[in-house]
């Protein structure tokens, strides 16, 4: 603050600058004493951009019943109120996996105020992200980088199922020897020591309650969290709940079955998707029998050393990945178009989702196997819940829960026991949700939870997925009025507004597998696959500012002769051309950032654009036509010999300029994009 406006404070009173020292301090300190266990890092440290978040680690003993034995340190991130007076209790969030990184998932999305209600929950009290143990950035972190390794190695190579589990297994291990020698005790790393963690976490950052979010497995640490401190909380939200007392391992082919039931059966039901993706069922589970029989190459790029790999692409493989891909609500619409371009040789969906799930690199995998090994493994497989589920997802989930408890048996960690198991009895205000589509946690899981929870409020939002709260802004909205009031069930009128999935269908986009490589190229930001066009473009608008010189040139030495008819139409077709280009470009980049930003059919631009937006393009087909009328206007100049030769060399290169733009627009199926 300068010292001309502290000489303007002082001049109308000493009590108003004492209130505003007061708000300044507010604004530059947290109202909270942090106490010693809180250690002040660079919010660089967890990779965030944004200044006004506060970053630290808090320790925390790595066995609770040895306080003074050796301890970790969780990666926390405060993003203060912008409130006056904000309350002493925060609001906190926590992650899934397990084994997920809370920080990295949340700190973008409050950074790009993608929800704007939770600005209105922050004008009310401090929103905290935290690591759990062994996550991201917890110190130590349990992240497995031979499980990407392996992956590296293996992606592109025909490998039986057995042999594929055996090569995972190996990483996994190798990981765990290597936690193992670095000093690290796995069997500290539970949800009972994890749940602990989550009051130390309170006290080291002097806030006298928590109003707790949690997501998948969160709902499992809020729950035993409930159990252990229970005045540890003002208020919970269970969202993608798992009760402690069912066994996600055990009915994990059953919640996909039903999930992909839901898709057909929802595709089914909706007119346009139904016409579009006739059959749907049969379609996919026809598309991985030809796939487990021959299996085709899909072409993946790690965005981190952006080598590219020849993947793999098998029957077995496909399911899985859908079941992965139901789990993103924003990815739902697009499944059934994703179904039948695979049926047809194309993988654009694949390509953009699939490396962000076999190339992820902040999932901690030691934690993972840590918790559930200690906590989930206690079955067999004769104990899989598989009536009534389709023999595709049968297979794929008995191989992948066989090599869980394989690997289970040798990461060698203490059973939590039967009290692990138990339903969790609570009189704290809760608020559960789940998505119609979840393949993981479906809706009857938050009502076994509830029937233990007084006071409880249960929704189900029924075109989502896994995770309300990153689904929109309408669990956003009960959120908040939630935590201003838990004793109360939050107004969910909002819910049917967001009933119907959105399909990618031929009546609401403009399909074409070019113009999505083209949008989604845009939306990475990336420059390459437009040197080309740019090129192109700028020669074209060189006639923008050439022919205005050359008529200043002509002007000043009084050489004003009259241009011939076709003279002024090589210009007028020239400068048509450069500007409609120009306007495309802008226009179709405009178009994708808005769509990005309102966080919606972003997906839906891998394969091409919403018709709301069918006016865009209409300009490259007006583009094609002046093109067209330059190149003949030019081989008439040719003809004719009219104009300097140096003139009609010019005019020759902006034709050609401006045919092999049509080309290249041609070739990505923009100019066709608008009869589709």
């Amino acid at each position: 603050m300068g010292c001309r406006q502290l000489n303007k404070i002082f001049v109308v009173g000493a009590l108003a600058l004492l209130l505003l020292i007061g708000q300044v301090a507010h604004a530059a300190f947290p109202q909270q004493s942090r106490d010693s266990n809180f250690k002040p890092v660079a919010c660089s440290t967890f990779k965030i951009k944004s200044s006004e978040f506060q970053c630290g680690y808090v320790r925390v003993p790595e066995l609770h019943a040895q306080p003074n034995g050796n301890q970790i340190q969780l990666g926390v991130a405060i993003l203060p109120s912008t409130g006056a007076t904000p309350t002493r209790d925060a609001f906190v969030m926590a992650q899934g996996g397990p084994g997920g990184s809370t920080i990295d998932t949340y700190s973008q999305f409050l950074e790009l105020g993608y929800y704007p209600s939770l600005e209105r929950l922050r004008a009310q009290r401090d929103i905290v992200l935290y690591d759990q143990r062994g996550t991201l950035y917890a110190q130590p972190s349990l992240i497995c980088p031979e499980d990407l390794e392996n992956t590296f190695q293996t992606i592109e190579q025909e490998i039986p199922p057995e042999e594929e589990i055996r090569q995972s297994e190996q990483a996994s291990l190798a990981c765990r020897e290597r936690l193992l020698n670095a000093g690290i005790n796995l069997a500290a790393y539970n949800s009972f020591e994890n749940a602990l963690d989550i009051e130390d976490v309170r006290r080291a950052l002097g806030y006298d309650k928590f109003d707790f979010y949690g997501v998948s497995y969160g709902t499992l640490l809020a729950l035993h969290g409930m159990r252990e401190t229970p005045d540890t909380f003002r208020s919970i939200i269970l969202d993608a709940v798992v009760p402690a007392q069912i066994n996600p391992n055990v009915t994990v082919a059953e919640s996909e079955n039903r999930a992909f039931e839901q898709l057909f059966a929802a595709c089914a039901a909706d007119a346009d998707c139904n016409r579009a993706y006739p059959n749907l069922k049969q379609v996919f589970y026809a598309q991985v029998d030809a796939l487990n029989k021959t299996s085709s190459r899909v072409k993946l790029t790690d965005d981190v050393t952006e080598k590219t790999y020849n993947a793999v692409l098998d029957g077995d493989t496909f399911v899985d990945l859908l079941f992965q891909f139901i789990y993103n609500s924003d990815s739902i619409p697009a499944l059934p178009k994703m179904i039948y371009d695979a049926r047809d040789g194309h993988y654009e969906l694949l390509q953009v989702m699939w490396p962000l799930v076999a190339f992820d690199r902040t999932f901690a995998s030691g934690m993972y196997f840590s918790v559930m090994c200690a906590e989930d493994a206690d079955f067999t497989l004769n104990d899989l819940a598989l009536d009534g589920v389709d023999k595709h997802i049968a297979q794929v989930q008995t191989h992948e829960t066989g090599a869980f408890l394989e690997t289970c048996q040798k990461w060698e960690v203490p059973q939590l026991g039967a009290n692990a198991d138990e339903p969790i009895s609570s009189n704290i205000p809760t608020l559960l949700f789940s998505g119609q589509f979840d393949p993981i946690t479906p809706p009857p899981n938050a009502q076994a939870a509830a029937q233990t929870i007084h006071p409880s409020y249960s929704f189900t939002f029924p075109a989502f997925g896994h995770g309300a709260e990153t689904s929109g802004d309408c669990p956003n909205q009960m959120i908040v009025a939630f935590v201003r009031d838990p004793q109360n069930p939050p107004n969910a009128q909002c819910i049917a507004n967001a009933s119907r999935v959105p399909f990618v269908t031929p009546s609401d986009y403009l399909l074409s597998h070019g113009l999505g490589a083209i949008q989604y190229a845009i939306l990475q930001g990336k420059i390459e696959p437009f040197i080309i066009p740019l090129l192109l473009c700028a020669v074209l608008l060189s006639v923008l500012l050439i022919e205005p010189l050359a008529w200043l040139v002509r002007l000043v030495r009084k050489r004003r002769a009259p241009r011939q008819l076709l003279g002024w139409l090589a210009f007028l077709f020239a400068a048509l051309a450069a500007i409609l280009a120009t306007a495309f470009a802008v226009a179709l980049v405009v178009m994708v950032v808005y769509l990005a930003l309102r966080n919606e059919n972003t997906l839906g631009l891998i394969f091409g654009a919403p018709r709301e937006f069918a006016l865009v393009f209409i300009l490259p087909l007006l583009f094609a036509i002046c093109a067209l009328a330059l190149v003949i206007v030019v081989m008439l100049l040719w003809r004719q010999g009219e104009w300097s030769r140096s003139f009609r060399l010019y005019y020759s290169a902006l034709a050609l300029a401006a045919l092999g733009l049509t080309v290249w627009l041609a070739m990505n199926g923009v100019l066709t994009v608008i009869f589709s």
